[in-house]
């Protein structure tokens, strides 16, 4: 699977974030709930800076979820607090 990254923003609700990127010539949504955005690091925020400080991680967690199940090409990836929970688990460095 190849990934590129297009671009990052935060909803104007507050409650969280959305990234785009494209993986083998499709376009992916990805939807960030707030808390997993508070997730990422410390101390926890869920501004601008940390969402495009997340986004290597982001696209991480969401090639893993559309490895893991077989989605529809328009079908958003959703990013929740537990996600980045298993996500920081399998790396090494952040234990």
């Amino acid at each position: 699977m190849s990934f590129r990254f297009l671009t990052a923003f935060l909803k104007s609700s507050g409650d969280g974030g959305v990234v785009l990127f494209e993986n083998d010539g499709a376009q992916r949504t990805v939807m960030i709930d707030r808390q997993a955005l508070l997730m990422f690091a410390s101390p926890p925020r869920a501004d601008e800076t940390r969402l495009q400080d997340s986004v290597p991680a982001i696209c991480e967690i969401a090639a893993v979820k559309l490895r893991q199940r077989k989605s529809g090409p328009f079908e958003r990836i959703r990013i929740s607090e537990d996600d980045v929970m298993a996500w920081k688990l399998t790396v090494p460095n952040l234990h």
